[in-house]
């Protein structure tokens, strides 16, 4: 069907791999100089593969950079990529900087990463910091959005402190099944939301994490709950990233007919809307609410044509900023098993512009 890249699952090298139809699935074969062929399903429906539609001027996520501002966290999410190293020193504000620097000019938000970024004590301060930056360096104004899990924001000051250290902070709330982290901890989750509805604290995205597929119609139910509290909600199953390795193979196909089936059930409306769908992620409203339905690949079935536009992250020191999965991909290698990384992803797959990402054929 189409030639692309993809990585070893074994060593990480980038190599050429071909994808194609078999038995009304989507496959991928590729070819390791040191571990030899392979092939895996990357899709098990061939026509809700072709049925994807790409739209570079769609829904699409914030656009800009992900930048890892602390290595600490105050929970233990079973499938978070970052295993979280409680014992370090955070990166002073003037190294974070000084990264953002080397940032191609239309690089757009400055997006904070983790582990989670609210346990940094002087994160008000460091938001302040990139906004002076961003004046003083002469580049246009992009917002700071801040991806997090949300317990601090049950605590209406904090609210308050992140609203007023930065011109418009964004954040994005990894809520997930309550089951996840216990009840207590999701109803600070709760309150946080609450309390950022209130204080006009925008929400950019609510996301869910599924351990287990039956606990999809709770999630669901919560979002209709949840409503408007966020521009859009997002669903996805594990994959073998990071911590909780060896997760059960979950398509994205899969998903969108589990979450579909569900809907029709309980009579809610759904309607497609073309956006940046691709081989990980849909976009559909569900009774007026936007849904993005994703499932993230893993070192074995990454399809990096897939992966050409954002969001972008620069969590790996001494690589080019590519795709967010891609880098939590080469970070997983890097940090949390100590591998090599034996070489560089090539210019295709690193940052674009989204005016270059519209040009595309």
């Amino acid at each position: 069907m189409a030639i692309t890249s993809s990585l070893c699952e074994h060593c990480y090298r980038h190599i050429p791999a071909e994808t194609f139809e078999r038995d009304n699935a989507v496959w991928m074969s590729k070819t390791c100089p040191e571990h030899g062929y392979s092939e895996y399903i990357i899709e098990r429906d061939v026509n809700f593969y072709n049925s994807l539609v790409y739209d570079p001027d769609g829904i699409c996520p914030p656009c800009g950079i992900m930048i890892e501002v602390t290595d600490r966290c105050n929970l233990k999410c079973p499938h978070c990529y970052h295993e979280p190293e409680n014992a370090t020193t955070d990166k002073p504000i003037d190294l974070i900087i000084s990264q953002l620097a080397s940032w191609p000019e239309e690089s757009g938000s400055v997006i904070l990463a983790g582990a989670e970024p609210t346990l940094r004590k002087d994160l008000p301060d460091l938001m302040r910091r990139i906004d002076s930056w961003q004046m003083a360096s002469g580049r246009s104004y992009q917002n700071i959005t801040m991806l997090t899990n949300g317990v601090k924001f049950s605590n209406k000051d904090w609210v308050e402190q992140i609203k007023n250290a930065s011109k418009k902070p964004v954040v994005c709330i990894g809520l997930n099944h309550y089951t996840y982290q216990g009840k207590t901890v999701h109803k600070k989750q709760l309150d946080g939301i609450k309390n950022c509805k209130e204080k006009n604290l925008e929400i950019y995205y609510i996301g869910y994490t599924l351990e287990d597929i039956n606990h999809l119609p709770d999630v669901l139910e919560e979002i209709q709950q949840l409503g408007d509290s966020a521009g859009q909600y997002r669903i996805r199953a594990g994959s073998d990233i990071g911590r909780n390795p060896d997760e059960p193979r979950y398509y994205l196909s899969d998903h969108v007919k589990e979450i579909k089936s569900y809907a029709d059930n309980r009579g809610w409306t759904w309607e497609e809307v073309p956006a940046d769908n691709n081989l990980y992620h849909f976009m559909v409203k569900i009774n007026g609410i936007m849904h993005r339905l994703i499932q993230w690949s893993d070192p074995k079935t990454i399809d990096l044509e897939e992966l050409r536009t954002g969001p972008w992250a620069d969590f790996v020191p001494g690589k080019p900023i590519t795709n967010f999965l891609h880098q939590i991909m080469l970070r997983d290698a890097a940090v949390n098993k100590n591998m090599m990384l034996w070489d560089t992803v090539s210019n295709r797959y690193q940052f674009r512009s989204r005016e270059s990402i519209r040009q595309d054929p």
